[in-house]
Protein backbone atom coordinates (compact mmCIF):
# COMPACT_ATOMS: atom_id res chain seq x y z
CA UNK A 1 0.00 0.00 0.00
CA UNK A 2 2.73 2.71 -1.12
CA UNK A 3 0.87 5.41 -1.99
CA UNK A 4 3.02 8.27 -1.11
CA UNK A 5 4.24 9.39 -4.22
CA UNK A 6 3.85 13.37 -4.47
CA UNK A 7 1.30 12.82 -7.58
CA UNK A 8 -1.09 10.25 -7.72
CA UNK A 9 0.26 7.14 -9.27
CA UNK A 10 -1.24 5.39 -12.59
CA UNK A 11 -3.24 2.67 -10.53
CA UNK A 12 -4.52 4.46 -7.27
CA UNK A 13 -6.45 1.28 -6.59
CA UNK A 14 -3.65 -1.37 -6.64
CA UNK A 15 -4.01 -5.20 -5.68
CA UNK A 16 -2.24 -5.02 -2.69
CA UNK A 17 -4.61 -2.43 -1.01
CA UNK A 18 -7.90 -3.60 -2.16
CA UNK A 19 -6.95 -7.32 -0.41
CA UNK A 20 -6.03 -5.21 2.49
CA UNK A 21 -9.25 -4.12 2.63
CA UNK A 22 -11.34 -7.17 1.61
CA UNK A 23 -9.72 -9.33 4.35
CA UNK A 24 -9.35 -6.78 7.43
CA UNK A 25 -12.16 -4.40 6.94
CA UNK A 26 -15.69 -4.80 8.09
CA UNK A 27 -16.85 -2.39 5.83
CA UNK A 28 -14.59 -3.08 2.86
CA UNK A 29 -17.16 -2.78 -0.25
CA UNK A 30 -18.38 0.55 1.07
CA UNK A 31 -14.58 2.22 1.18
CA UNK A 32 -13.55 0.67 -2.03
CA UNK A 33 -16.32 2.38 -3.39
CA UNK A 34 -15.55 5.65 -1.71
CA UNK A 35 -11.88 5.06 -3.22
CA UNK A 36 -13.30 4.45 -6.78
CA UNK A 37 -14.84 8.05 -6.29
CA UNK A 38 -11.77 9.76 -5.36
CA UNK A 39 -10.53 7.90 -8.49
CA UNK A 40 -12.81 9.30 -10.48
CA UNK A 41 -12.27 12.63 -8.99
CA UNK A 42 -8.56 12.63 -9.92
CA UNK A 43 -8.98 11.10 -13.27
CA UNK A 44 -11.34 13.21 -14.49
CA UNK A 45 -10.21 17.18 -14.29
CA UNK A 46 -14.03 18.25 -15.21
CA UNK A 47 -15.14 17.03 -11.83
CA UNK A 48 -16.96 19.63 -9.98
CA UNK A 49 -14.55 20.97 -7.09
CA UNK A 50 -16.88 20.65 -4.42
CA UNK A 51 -17.68 17.14 -5.35
CA UNK A 52 -14.01 16.02 -5.11
CA UNK A 53 -14.01 18.01 -1.84
CA UNK A 54 -16.70 16.11 -0.49
CA UNK A 55 -15.10 12.80 -1.37
CA UNK A 56 -11.98 13.96 0.49
CA UNK A 57 -14.14 14.72 4.01
CA UNK A 58 -15.33 11.56 3.55
CA UNK A 59 -11.54 10.07 3.33
CA UNK A 60 -10.49 12.52 6.19
CA UNK A 61 -13.48 11.33 8.29
CA UNK A 62 -12.17 7.45 7.79
CA UNK A 63 -8.81 8.35 8.30
CA UNK A 64 -9.55 9.22 11.49
CA UNK A 65 -11.72 5.93 12.66
CA UNK A 66 -9.20 4.25 11.99
CA UNK A 67 -6.76 5.91 13.87
CA UNK A 68 -8.81 5.65 16.78
CA UNK A 69 -9.17 2.21 16.27
CA UNK A 70 -5.10 2.08 16.00
CA UNK A 71 -4.99 3.80 18.66
CA UNK A 72 -7.20 1.15 21.10
CA UNK A 73 -6.27 -1.91 19.64
CA UNK A 74 -3.08 -1.94 16.73
CA UNK A 75 -3.37 -4.36 14.02
CA UNK A 76 -0.95 -5.49 11.11
CA UNK A 77 -1.13 -3.08 8.25
CA UNK A 78 -3.55 -0.42 10.00
CA UNK A 79 -1.15 2.20 10.17
CA UNK A 80 0.29 1.97 6.89
CA UNK A 81 -3.66 2.27 5.45
CA UNK A 82 -3.61 5.55 8.14
CA UNK A 83 -0.88 7.25 5.94
CA UNK A 84 -2.08 6.02 2.54
CA UNK A 85 -5.57 7.75 3.01
CA UNK A 86 -4.14 11.10 4.19
CA UNK A 87 -1.49 10.69 0.89
CA UNK A 88 -5.60 10.24 -0.65
CA UNK A 89 -6.74 13.33 1.42
CA UNK A 90 -3.71 15.38 -0.33
CA UNK A 91 -4.31 14.70 -4.22
CA UNK A 92 -8.12 15.47 -3.53
CA UNK A 93 -7.35 18.77 -1.61
CA UNK A 94 -4.55 19.24 -3.64
CA UNK A 95 -2.34 19.63 -1.20
CA UNK A 96 1.73 19.58 -1.95
CA UNK A 97 3.32 16.93 0.46
CA UNK A 98 5.40 14.45 -0.29
CA UNK A 99 5.11 12.57 2.99
CA UNK A 100 1.90 11.44 5.27
CA UNK A 101 1.47 13.23 8.56
CA UNK A 102 4.45 11.96 10.80
CA UNK A 103 3.68 14.43 13.78
CA UNK A 104 3.02 10.88 15.97
CA UNK A 105 6.41 9.94 15.41
CA UNK A 106 8.53 13.36 15.54
CA UNK A 107 6.77 13.58 19.00
CA UNK A 108 8.47 10.22 20.95
CA UNK A 109 11.64 11.24 19.12
CA UNK A 110 14.45 13.18 21.05
CA UNK A 111 16.86 12.57 18.05
CA UNK A 112 16.92 16.41 16.88
CA UNK A 113 16.24 17.61 20.73
CA UNK A 114 19.26 20.55 21.56
CA UNK A 115 20.77 19.79 24.81
CA UNK A 116 20.47 23.67 25.69
CA UNK A 117 16.81 23.67 25.97
CA UNK A 118 16.73 20.07 27.52
CA UNK A 119 18.69 21.28 30.47
CA UNK A 120 16.80 24.29 30.56
CA UNK A 121 13.72 22.28 31.02
CA UNK A 122 14.93 19.55 33.49
CA UNK A 123 16.52 22.10 36.06
CA UNK A 124 20.37 21.49 34.77
CA UNK A 125 20.24 25.28 34.01
CA UNK A 126 20.51 27.45 36.92
CA UNK A 127 17.34 29.72 36.96
CA UNK A 128 19.34 33.16 36.72
CA UNK A 129 20.82 32.08 33.92
CA UNK A 130 18.04 30.83 31.90
CA UNK A 131 16.45 33.89 32.52
CA UNK A 132 19.00 36.03 31.35
CA UNK A 133 19.49 34.14 28.51
CA UNK A 134 15.49 34.09 26.90
CA UNK A 135 15.56 37.85 28.70
CA UNK A 136 18.07 38.70 25.89
CA UNK A 137 17.14 35.99 22.99
CA UNK A 138 13.65 38.00 23.56
CA UNK A 139 14.77 41.63 23.35
CA UNK A 140 16.94 40.80 20.51
CA UNK A 141 13.70 39.56 18.01
CA UNK A 142 11.17 41.19 19.82
CA UNK A 143 12.07 44.88 19.91
CA UNK A 144 11.48 47.89 18.03
CA UNK A 145 13.07 51.02 17.14
CA UNK A 146 11.79 54.27 19.07
CA UNK A 147 11.32 56.39 15.73
CA UNK A 148 12.04 59.72 17.88
CA UNK A 149 15.06 58.33 19.58
CA UNK A 150 17.53 57.06 17.73
CA UNK A 151 19.25 54.13 18.79
CA UNK A 152 16.65 53.15 21.59
CA UNK A 153 14.11 50.30 21.39
CA UNK A 154 11.01 48.95 23.05
CA UNK A 155 10.00 45.73 23.38
CA UNK A 156 6.75 44.47 21.71
CA UNK A 157 3.72 43.32 23.45
CA UNK A 158 0.55 42.36 21.91
CA UNK A 159 -2.27 42.26 23.80
CA UNK A 160 -5.73 40.62 23.14
CA UNK A 161 -8.96 39.63 24.54
CA UNK A 162 -10.82 36.41 24.43
CA UNK A 163 -14.34 36.91 23.31
CA UNK A 164 -16.40 34.10 24.85
CA UNK A 165 -19.66 32.88 22.57
CA UNK A 166 -20.94 29.80 23.68
CA UNK A 167 -20.68 27.89 27.34
CA UNK A 168 -22.73 25.18 26.09
CA UNK A 169 -20.58 22.03 25.66
CA UNK A 170 -20.95 18.35 25.18
CA UNK A 171 -17.85 17.08 26.28
CA UNK A 172 -16.42 15.36 30.16
CA UNK A 173 -13.25 16.65 30.48
CA UNK A 174 -12.64 16.10 33.88
CA UNK A 175 -11.24 20.02 34.67
CA UNK A 176 -12.75 21.85 32.94
CA UNK A 177 -15.46 24.25 34.02
CA UNK A 178 -17.62 23.91 30.94
CA UNK A 179 -18.19 20.52 30.81
CA UNK A 180 -21.43 18.92 30.01
CA UNK A 181 -22.46 17.76 34.00
CA UNK A 182 -21.57 21.36 35.16
CA UNK A 183 -24.62 22.78 36.99
CA UNK A 184 -23.97 26.33 35.61
CA UNK A 185 -25.82 28.65 33.03
CA UNK A 186 -25.76 28.30 29.87
CA UNK A 187 -25.23 30.94 27.09
CA UNK A 188 -25.05 30.89 23.39
CA UNK A 189 -24.32 34.45 21.97
CA UNK A 190 -26.47 35.26 18.78
CA UNK A 191 -24.59 37.47 16.25
CA UNK A 192 -25.91 40.68 17.19
CA UNK A 193 -24.83 39.86 21.20
CA UNK A 194 -21.47 38.89 20.11
CA UNK A 195 -21.32 41.91 17.98
CA UNK A 196 -22.07 44.05 21.32
CA UNK A 197 -19.19 42.44 23.39
CA UNK A 198 -16.76 42.97 19.92
CA UNK A 199 -17.02 46.87 19.89
CA UNK A 200 -17.13 46.91 23.86
CA UNK A 201 -13.76 45.27 23.35
CA UNK A 202 -12.41 47.71 20.26
CA UNK A 203 -13.53 50.16 22.52
CA UNK A 204 -10.74 49.30 25.12
CA UNK A 205 -8.54 48.91 22.56
CA UNK A 206 -8.49 45.21 20.97
CA UNK A 207 -8.12 44.74 17.54
CA UNK A 208 -7.03 41.41 17.47
CA UNK A 209 -9.97 39.29 19.03
CA UNK A 210 -9.99 35.71 19.95
CA UNK A 211 -13.46 33.67 19.53
CA UNK A 212 -13.78 30.96 22.28
CA UNK A 213 -16.45 28.63 22.65
CA UNK A 214 -17.73 24.98 23.63
CA UNK A 215 -18.40 22.06 21.74
CA UNK A 216 -21.92 22.04 21.05
CA UNK A 217 -22.42 21.01 17.40
CA UNK A 218 -26.32 21.68 17.33
CA UNK A 219 -25.06 25.78 17.74
CA UNK A 220 -21.37 26.18 17.18
CA UNK A 221 -21.87 25.00 13.36
CA UNK A 222 -19.25 25.88 11.32
CA UNK A 223 -21.78 28.88 9.34
CA UNK A 224 -22.52 30.14 12.89
CA UNK A 225 -18.81 30.94 13.13
CA UNK A 226 -18.03 32.21 9.29
CA UNK A 227 -21.09 34.31 9.94
CA UNK A 228 -19.58 35.59 13.15
CA UNK A 229 -16.24 36.10 11.21
CA UNK A 230 -17.65 38.15 8.48
CA UNK A 231 -19.46 40.39 10.60
CA UNK A 232 -16.47 40.94 12.96
CA UNK A 233 -13.81 41.01 9.72
CA UNK A 234 -16.18 43.67 8.28
CA UNK A 235 -15.32 46.17 11.68
CA UNK A 236 -11.30 45.92 10.57
CA UNK A 237 -10.97 42.99 13.42
CA UNK A 238 -8.17 40.52 13.28
CA UNK A 239 -9.79 37.12 14.29
CA UNK A 240 -8.20 33.74 15.79
CA UNK A 241 -10.41 30.96 17.21
CA UNK A 242 -9.82 28.92 19.88
CA UNK A 243 -12.70 26.27 19.10
CA UNK A 244 -13.41 22.50 19.11
CA UNK A 245 -11.13 20.77 16.64
CA UNK A 246 -12.17 21.02 12.71
CA UNK A 247 -12.57 19.38 9.81
CA UNK A 248 -10.30 20.68 6.97
CA UNK A 249 -13.52 21.61 4.88
CA UNK A 250 -14.43 23.67 8.17
CA UNK A 251 -10.90 25.41 8.66
CA UNK A 252 -11.26 26.12 4.90
CA UNK A 253 -14.66 27.68 5.01
CA UNK A 254 -13.46 30.00 8.30
CA UNK A 255 -10.75 30.86 6.62
CA UNK A 256 -12.45 32.06 3.35
CA UNK A 257 -14.55 34.25 5.62
CA UNK A 258 -11.82 35.68 7.62
CA UNK A 259 -9.95 33.74 10.20
CA UNK A 260 -6.39 34.33 10.24
CA UNK A 261 -5.36 32.46 13.54
CA UNK A 262 -6.06 29.28 15.44
CA UNK A 263 -5.52 28.62 19.45
CA UNK A 264 -5.62 24.80 19.69
CA UNK A 265 -3.71 23.39 23.19
CA UNK A 266 -3.45 19.42 23.43
CA UNK A 267 -4.18 19.72 26.97
CA UNK A 268 -1.50 16.84 27.27
CA UNK A 269 0.50 14.92 25.26
CA UNK A 270 0.34 11.56 26.68
CA UNK A 271 -2.48 9.56 25.53
CA UNK A 272 -3.42 7.38 27.95
CA UNK A 273 -3.83 10.32 30.50
CA UNK A 274 -5.51 12.28 27.81
CA UNK A 275 -8.21 9.38 27.65
CA UNK A 276 -8.27 9.73 31.63
CA UNK A 277 -9.22 13.19 31.79
CA UNK A 278 -11.38 13.57 28.55
CA UNK A 279 -13.47 10.09 28.95
CA UNK A 280 -16.51 10.95 27.04
CA UNK A 281 -17.24 13.44 24.13
CA UNK A 282 -15.75 14.13 20.66
CA UNK A 283 -12.66 15.58 22.69
CA UNK A 284 -12.08 11.83 23.39
CA UNK A 285 -9.90 11.48 19.63
CA UNK A 286 -6.33 12.16 20.28
CA UNK A 287 -5.55 12.14 16.69
CA UNK A 288 -8.28 14.29 15.70
CA UNK A 289 -7.13 17.15 18.08
CA UNK A 290 -3.09 16.51 17.83
CA UNK A 291 -3.27 17.35 14.05
CA UNK A 292 -6.16 19.74 13.66
CA UNK A 293 -3.44 22.93 13.52
CA UNK A 294 -1.69 21.16 10.56
CA UNK A 295 -5.26 20.98 9.40
CA UNK A 296 -5.50 24.46 9.31
CA UNK A 297 -2.14 24.96 8.55
CA UNK A 298 -3.27 23.59 5.32
CA UNK A 299 -6.10 25.66 4.39
CA UNK A 300 -4.78 28.96 4.89
CA UNK A 301 -4.47 29.82 9.06
CA UNK A 302 -1.10 32.00 8.86
CA UNK A 303 -0.79 32.18 12.96
CA UNK A 304 -1.34 28.75 14.79
CA UNK A 305 -1.05 28.48 18.79
CA UNK A 306 -0.47 25.15 20.39
CA UNK A 307 0.14 24.21 24.35
CA UNK A 308 -0.43 21.69 26.99
CA UNK A 309 -2.28 22.22 30.26
CA UNK A 310 0.12 22.17 32.75
CA UNK A 311 -1.20 20.21 35.48
CA UNK A 312 -2.62 17.04 33.75
CA UNK A 313 0.25 15.12 33.76
CA UNK A 314 4.19 14.77 33.16
CA UNK A 315 4.90 18.74 32.80
CA UNK A 316 8.63 17.88 31.71
CA UNK A 317 7.32 15.28 29.19
CA UNK A 318 4.25 17.71 28.09
CA UNK A 319 6.34 20.80 27.09
CA UNK A 320 9.21 18.62 25.04
CA UNK A 321 6.43 17.03 23.17
CA UNK A 322 5.26 20.79 22.73
CA UNK A 323 8.26 22.23 21.82
CA UNK A 324 8.85 19.01 19.43
CA UNK A 325 5.01 19.53 18.30
CA UNK A 326 5.66 23.07 17.11
CA UNK A 327 9.50 22.36 15.73
CA UNK A 328 7.65 20.14 13.29
CA UNK A 329 4.88 22.66 12.44
CA UNK A 330 7.94 25.07 11.89
CA UNK A 331 9.41 22.58 9.28
CA UNK A 332 5.71 21.88 7.64
CA UNK A 333 4.92 25.17 6.99
CA UNK A 334 8.04 28.01 7.30
CA UNK A 335 6.11 31.11 6.78
CA UNK A 336 3.63 29.86 9.92
CA UNK A 337 3.89 32.40 12.90
CA UNK A 338 3.72 30.04 16.13
CA UNK A 339 2.56 30.84 18.95
CA UNK A 340 3.37 28.06 22.41
CA UNK A 341 1.34 28.87 26.16
CA UNK A 342 1.41 26.86 29.11
CA UNK A 343 -1.99 28.03 30.88
CA UNK A 344 -1.76 25.68 34.38
CA UNK A 345 -4.97 24.14 36.38
CA UNK A 346 -5.49 26.30 39.79
CA UNK A 347 -8.94 25.58 40.47
CA UNK A 348 -10.98 22.44 38.82
CA UNK A 349 -14.23 20.80 39.05
CA UNK A 350 -15.48 19.10 42.19
CA UNK A 351 -14.11 15.93 42.08
CA UNK A 352 -10.54 16.28 40.42
CA UNK A 353 -7.74 16.99 41.98
CA UNK A 354 -4.21 18.30 39.79
CA UNK A 355 -2.20 15.15 39.83
CA UNK A 356 1.04 17.44 38.52
CA UNK A 357 0.65 21.00 40.79
CA UNK A 358 3.32 23.66 39.18
CA UNK A 359 4.86 26.41 41.02
CA UNK A 360 5.41 29.98 39.66
CA UNK A 361 9.18 29.32 39.52
CA UNK A 362 8.80 25.77 37.65
CA UNK A 363 6.36 27.99 35.15
CA UNK A 364 8.80 30.04 34.13
CA UNK A 365 11.51 27.72 33.67
CA UNK A 366 8.76 26.21 30.84
CA UNK A 367 8.45 29.41 29.12
CA UNK A 368 12.24 30.56 29.39
CA UNK A 369 13.05 27.21 28.04
CA UNK A 370 10.51 27.52 25.23
CA UNK A 371 12.31 30.64 24.13
CA UNK A 372 15.30 29.11 23.96
CA UNK A 373 13.88 26.51 22.19
CA UNK A 374 12.47 27.98 19.24
CA UNK A 375 13.78 31.99 19.64
CA UNK A 376 11.49 33.70 17.24
CA UNK A 377 8.31 32.10 18.67
CA UNK A 378 5.43 34.03 19.91
CA UNK A 379 4.84 33.11 24.21
CA UNK A 380 1.42 33.74 25.54
CA UNK A 381 0.21 34.46 28.85
CA UNK A 382 -3.35 34.93 30.13
CA UNK A 383 -5.04 36.37 33.18
CA UNK A 384 -5.24 32.81 34.66
CA UNK A 385 -1.97 33.85 36.56
CA UNK A 386 -1.67 36.71 38.83
CA UNK A 387 -0.67 40.02 38.33
CA UNK A 388 2.62 39.89 40.12
CA UNK A 389 3.64 36.86 38.09
CA UNK A 390 2.78 38.11 34.75
CA UNK A 391 4.33 41.60 34.73
CA UNK A 392 7.77 38.92 35.92
CA UNK A 393 7.28 37.37 33.15
CA UNK A 394 6.56 39.70 30.87
CA UNK A 395 9.61 40.86 31.12
CA UNK A 396 11.35 37.72 30.59
CA UNK A 397 10.30 36.20 27.64
CA UNK A 398 6.26 37.00 26.68
CA UNK A 399 5.00 38.66 23.93
CA UNK A 400 1.29 38.78 23.93
CA UNK A 401 -0.97 39.21 26.89
CA UNK A 402 -4.58 38.81 27.64
CA UNK A 403 -6.00 41.72 29.55
CA UNK A 404 -9.17 42.50 31.40
CA UNK A 405 -10.55 39.15 30.14
CA UNK A 406 -14.09 37.59 30.67
CA UNK A 407 -14.46 34.02 30.39
CA UNK A 408 -18.08 33.98 30.38
CA UNK A 409 -20.09 34.43 27.07
CA UNK A 410 -21.57 38.17 27.71
CA UNK A 411 -19.14 39.16 30.14
CA UNK A 412 -17.78 42.60 28.88
CA UNK A 413 -18.58 45.75 30.43
CA UNK A 414 -18.23 49.19 28.90
CA UNK A 415 -15.85 50.23 32.17
CA UNK A 416 -12.18 48.84 30.92
CA UNK A 417 -13.96 45.55 30.15
CA UNK A 418 -13.15 44.84 33.73
CA UNK A 419 -14.82 41.99 36.03
CA UNK A 420 -15.91 43.16 39.53
CA UNK A 421 -15.92 39.87 40.75
CA UNK A 422 -15.25 35.88 39.94
CA UNK A 423 -17.91 34.60 37.51
CA UNK A 424 -18.94 31.06 38.97
CA UNK A 425 -20.51 30.05 34.71
CA UNK A 426 -16.97 30.83 33.65
CA UNK A 427 -14.65 28.66 32.10
CA UNK A 428 -12.17 29.27 34.49
CA UNK A 429 -11.43 31.77 37.44
CA UNK A 430 -10.06 35.01 36.27
CA UNK A 431 -6.49 35.86 38.49
CA UNK A 432 -5.23 39.20 37.12
CA UNK A 433 -8.03 41.24 37.79
CA UNK A 434 -6.69 44.22 36.61
CA UNK A 435 -8.49 46.06 33.77
CA UNK A 436 -7.22 46.48 30.59
CA UNK A 437 -5.68 50.05 31.00
CA UNK A 438 -4.17 49.31 34.05
CA UNK A 439 -2.25 46.37 32.01
CA UNK A 440 -1.81 48.92 29.42
CA UNK A 441 -0.41 51.41 31.64
CA UNK A 442 2.20 49.58 33.93
CA UNK A 443 3.64 47.87 30.23
CA UNK A 444 4.32 51.77 28.59
CA UNK A 445 5.63 52.77 31.83
CA UNK A 446 8.27 49.69 31.80
CA UNK A 447 8.67 50.38 27.77
CA UNK A 448 6.89 48.20 25.79
CA UNK A 449 5.41 48.97 22.85
CA UNK A 450 1.78 47.59 23.14
CA UNK A 451 0.69 46.94 19.84
CA UNK A 452 -3.35 45.69 19.42
CA UNK A 453 -3.14 43.71 16.30
CA UNK A 454 -0.36 41.97 14.03
CA UNK A 455 -1.05 43.71 10.75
Amino acid sequence: MNCFSGSPPSGLLNSELLQYLRGNDDHAEHHITLLQQAETCLKNPSVDAADRMDVAGRIERWRYQTLNEWRDEPVPGQEQLIDSLDRWTCWLRQIDRETPRSLRHHLTSASSDDDTWQAAIDGRMAMPELCEAAQQKTHRLFSVSVSDQPNATKRRMLLYAPLYVSSHCVNHCVYCGFKYDMDIQRTHLDIDDVMVQADILLDNGFQHQLLVAGDFPRLTTTSYFCDLIQCMRDRGLEISIEIASQSSDSYQAMADAGATGLTLYQETYDPEVYRLVHPRGPKQSYDWRLEAPERAAETGFSRIGIGVLLGLADPVSDVQMMIRHAKYLKHQFPHLRLALSLPRLHQTPDGYQVKHPIDDEQLIRFYAACRLAIPDVELVLSTREPAALRDRLAKICITQMSAGSSTTPGGYQSDGCKQDDADPDGQFPVTDQRSVHQVRDWLCKENFDVRWRFA
